[in-house]
């Protein structure tokens, strides 16, 4: 039993831990670790000399001594906390004691084990001052509230980020500081928290003192505070320059559409300018080809025309002397009268000048054509000049009256018009394309009615026919590139596009009215002398 205390002993004098007992006031045992810790030499100098309240700062010597109070009396077998102690020189420590209570010699009294943590508190203390220096100069607004919203704590960047004031953040709670419209936000955020203890990355609008609201990045997590209490870690980034940026970037975005739509048109433009270049060229090959022929044709017939006369008139002179000389049974006379009635002599004489003259008005009607076709297309001809509508017109439904005769009656309303500054080319194929549209809508047959007007500064036209008109969710997007309600292959998609752009580029306006089943109305405004500096010329 011996070897055994002795044991014991050694390994109470060699552990780590201060290790003491306490009996009415006073240490009755410690070890050496014990002395080391309050600055002692060794334990013979605190055991039965030293009070414990002489190693304990002042203001936690009344904790203290009720601790030991409490286990000695039996309340409570043991109880672990800390407190602050006072060296032999002076010096304050941190103390981490264990105790429990115990009889000692028949009277009751608290062994335990004491822990000096004075490095561990300073590294604490230093942690909590980073984490304090980082929640004061963090660039994000960070708030700590109950789960009512109540501010309990909150940094610099959260009182600017809301412009309020101290008293207003005492007296506001963070729900109400979302903006009325974000009440569904608001509602998942709390439910979030509730369920799972934490939201993230919830943009919406919070109230800033004045009235205006600021759009913000909101994050909160749930914890449970030294009171069992449940309190949330708040944090808030002020987005408005994401938001600024996000604007910017869909303005960029929606003039890189129009850019885009603008090429689509440019492009489509050329294609159907390639296209009628194709036309005009072969229209100048077919006028000069036709032309020298047909200026013989209509020489010669004219020519002819004069001969066929001298020559009918020649035989009427022939046939009078003929009656004043012979007899009217001499068989020259009858041999004569035979062959008048064979021939249809007659008819004859009546007829052949009016073939001459429809030959010749079918001749003027060929020149007519190909000088219409050859104005139409004005082949190489990109020069802006001054022009009649109503001719322009004109022009376009001669070379278009092939195609148009056959299943539409055209009603020309013409007024009278200025002439206007404008690329003819580009008009007539405007022209051409709305009536060309206006034919195919027609489905048996029809009438287009084309109306000309002069207002102010500026002219106008408009084309209407009878045709089965547009259904009202394709009429804003009739002037798109490619856009078509025809079968594939029947009709590119590009007509209306290329006209829509050309009548823009003259400084113009066209719209377009349309009643299912009653037919369609395009009007074109155009000015008399457009801005220079706003036309490709």
């Amino acid at each position: 039993m011996e070897m055994s205390g002795e044991w014991h002993l050694a390994l109470l004098e060699q552990s780590l831990a201060g290790i003491y007992l306490i009996q009415d006031g006073f240490f009755h045992y410690v070890n050496q670790e014990f002395a080391r810790i309050f600055g002692f030499q060794s334990p013979d100098e605190i055991i039965g000399k030293v009070p414990i309240i002489e190693l304990i700062a002042p203001e936690d010597r009344d904790k203290v001594v009720a601790n030991v109070r409490r286990r000695s009396g039996g309340e409570v077998t043991e109880m672990r906390y800390s407190f602050i102690g006072i060296q032999r020189d002076g010096k304050r420590i941190d103390l981490e004691v264990h105790g429990r209570a115990m009889e000692f010699r028949g009277k009751p009294a608290v062994i335990g084990v004491a822990l000096d943590i004075t490095a561990r508190k300073l590294a604490e203390t230093a942690a909590d001052a980073k984490l304090s220096a980082l929640f004061e100069h963090s660039p994000l607004g960070i708030a700590l509230v109950d789960m009512d919203g109540h501010h309990l704590e909150y940094n610099r960047a959260y009182q600017q980020l809301l412009n309020s004031s101290e008293d207003t953040l005492k007296t506001t709670d963070m729900w109400s500081c979302i903006a009325e419209e974000y009440a569904s936000e608001k509602a998942a955020m709390r439910k979030a928290l509730e369920t799972e203890g934490r939201y993230s990355a919830i943009e919406l609008n919070m109230y800033r003192e004045n009235g205006q609201t600021v759009p913000v990045q909101a994050f909160g997590v749930r914890i449970v505070g030294a009171d069992n209490r449940h309190y949330v870690w708040s944090i808030v980034d002020d987005i408005t320059r994401r938001k600024t940026l996000e604007l910017e970037t869909k303005e960029q975005l929606k003039a890189l559409e129009s850019l885009y739509r603008r090429l689509q048109d440019t492009h489509a433009q050329l294609l159907q300018a390639e296209k009628m270049s194709a036309v005009g060229m072969l229209a100048a090959g077919v006028a000069h080809e036709i032309n020298n022929p047909v200026g013989y044709v209509k020489s010669n017939i004219k020519t002819l025309t004069s001969y066929v006369s001298d020559l009918l008139q020649l035989i009427s002179t022939h046939k009078e002397m003929l009656n004043s000389c012979a007899d009217d049974d001499s068989p020259a006379r009858e041999k004569i009268r035979a062959v008048e009635v064979s021939i249809d002599f007659d008819f004859i004489h009546e007829d052949a000048p009016k073939l001459l003259q429809e030959s010749l008005e079918g001749i003027e009607r060929v020149r007519h054509i190909v000088s219409d076709l050859r104005d139409f297309s004005k082949v190489g001809s990109a020069e802006w000049q001054l022009a009649d509508l109503n001719k322009c017109i004109n022009s376009t439904l001669n070379v278009l009256d092939n195609n148009l005769k056959q299943k539409v009656d055209i009603d020309r309303q013409f007024g009278q018009l200025p002439k206007i500054h404008c690329n003819p080319s580009q008009l007539n194929q405007v022209f051409m394309n709305l009536l060309i549209n206006a034919a195919q809508a027609i489905p048996e047959r029809g009438r287009i009615t084309i109306r000309t007007g002069h207002k102010g500064d500026s002219v106008w036209v408009e084309i209407e026919d009878t045709g089965v008109g547009i259904a009202e969710e394709n009429l804003s997007r009739i002037f798109e590139p490619f856009f078509t309600t025809r079968s594939v292959g029947d009709g590119t998609g590009l007509g209306l596009s290329v006209s829509y752009g050309i009548i823009r580029n003259h400084q113009g306006d066209i719209q377009v009215s349309s009643i299912v089943g009653s037919g369609s109305t395009f009007h074109i405004s155009l000015p008399i002398s457009p801005d220079d500096e706003h036309t490709d010329k």
